[in-house]
């Protein structure tokens, strides 16, 4: 059964087949102009099904008459992702007769808020954590009522930190769909022949690692100059995102002992010449051309990793390792499902229905399988075949990661993205020498206090 696959702002054209996975539209083109019905964006849908699609500028065949058709707005705009959540919503489609999901492929994290008080929203979108300006604005809808009575998406089934993603005060906002932590893939061929047996367990032994993997004259380590990838290093040397803690607070802490220690030690490793910084899709070209023993990433990137080593080597994969404080620590971040604002009732119920089907452990598995996300829910890691995942190691370690308990959600304050912004940057400098480890935390501490009370960076 087929569906429709479309991207905002696309001219009218065929629906593809399942098996594809459409291409970029060109930049600069406009979006469609909006309709005065609700089936412009939203497409809710009776005995008019196809009449109604061809408006939108596409023919959606396949659907139950008097199904309730929703759009789903979401990101994932190809390769092994987004094929996945084509499959996926195919798979929905041809098990449902009153639901039918329409994907519109678009950056809903940013267009979302916009497009709620314009008339425009879809039922059902994917947003990232930066989650606090639309529940502010009171543009969305509480899942709790929905979740009262259900097994699957309940506190028991969800991994904990799945289920503090998107609560706020005790309503659940957004419901995590791609769980991914962070990660370090690796040539396992080049570990061999450095006479390494497995990844680090400590940030010492990485170090050892990469200065053994340095002799074979290969770039040790590739890494990412984003908070995503500092902060699981800086909370394993004892650091907390906010100021005593993780999730709530206006002040941060990294000018701290944990933040010395963190910065100094990937300045050590650049220095040497044993960690250089790049783009993700550069560090994946360059393991898999053998110029780069190991890379750091998350598990999102896991399935496209595979894809670019093409079985050239084994890759092998770790979580990051630990710091002072004895363990490993680790971000879980991604996309969740929301459900904006005004919309009918019926609209709701089949949004919700979806969301539930995701939730599954088939559909769970599914989707681990496809992508190397670690999935939401513990019935959906049972259901994962041992066979896959002695063979995946990124998986195992997705997994191990977003079941420690030291693995914890992002804040969802509005000003954290900011904060994350100018980690960046000084981190940055003070690893490349462009300023000293102590200036760069001291600056760092107090722009990011700034943010957090109020200031803005535009």
């Amino acid at each position: 059964m087929g569906m429709s696959r479309k991207r905002l702002g696309e001219s009218p054209r065929r629906t593809p087949s399942p098996t594809t996975h459409p291409q970029s539209p060109r930049r600069g083109r406009r979006a469609p102009a909006v309709m005065g019905t609700a089936i412009a964006m939203v497409g809710l849908t009776t005995g008019t099904a196809v009449a109604q699609a061809r408006v939108h500028g596409r023919h959606e065949g396949g659907r139950a008459a008097g199904a309730t058709t929703i759009q789903l707005w979401e990101s994932h705009n190809g390769g092994p992702v987004g094929g996945a959540m084509t499959t996926l919503v195919d798979k929905f489609n041809a098990s449902q007769k009153k639901v039918h999901v329409s994907i519109v492929v678009t950056k809903a994290s940013t267009k979302l808020l916009a497009a709620i008080p314009a008339g425009n929203a879809p039922v059902l979108a994917e947003i990232s954590h930066y989650d606090g300006s639309f529940v502010h604005a009171g543009a969305l809808v509480s899942w709790n009522s929905f979740m009262a009575h259900s097994k699957v998406v309940s506190a028991k089934n969800l991994l904990p930190v799945a289920w503090q993603n998107g609560d706020v005060n005790g309503q659940h906002y957004r419901l995590e769909t791609d769980l991914k932590v962070s990660e370090v893939f690796y040539n396992a061929a080049l570990f061999k022949k450095a006479g390494i047996a497995a990844g680090p367990t400590t940030w010492t032994q990485l170090a050892t690692d990469a200065a053994r993997l340095k002799a074979l004259g290969v770039i040790p380590i590739g890494w990412k100059d984003s908070s995503a990838h500092i902060l699981p290093a800086f909370m394993s040397n004892g650091g907390t995102l906010l100021k005593g803690g993780n999730a709530v607070g206006k002040q941060v802490s990294f000018d701290t002992p944990a933040g010395l220690k963190t910065f100094s030690y990937f300045r050590s490793l650049y220095q040497s010449n044993e960690l250089q910084f790049h783009h993700g899709t550069t560090l994946r070209e360059d393991l898999a051309a053998g110029k780069m023993a190991m890379i750091d990433g998350t598990s999102a990137g896991y399935a496209k990793v595979l894809a670019a080593v093409g079985g050239k080597f084994p890759v092998g994969a770790f979580v990051e390792p630990a710091g002072s404080t004895g363990h490993a620590a680790n971000l879980a971040q991604g996309l969740g499902f929301v459900l904006p604002k005004g919309h009918t009732h019926a609209q709701d119920e089949a949004a919700w229905t979806f969301v539930q089907w995701w939730f599954e452990p088939a559909q769970q598995a599914l989707w681990a399988e496809k992508t190397g996300y670690d999935p939401e829910t513990r019935a959906g890691i049972a259901a994962i075949p041992a066979a896959f995942l002695a063979g995946h190691a990124g998986l195992r370690a997705s997994i191990a990661a977003a079941e420690s308990p030291h693995t914890v959600a992002r804040p969802t304050s509005d000003s954290y993205q900011e904060v994350q912004a100018a980690l960046d940057a000084s981190f940055f400098d003070a690893v490349t020498g462009k300023q000293s480890v102590t200036s760069a935390l001291t600056s760092l501490n107090k722009q990011a206090d700034a943010y957090m009370q109020g200031s803005s960076a535009l």
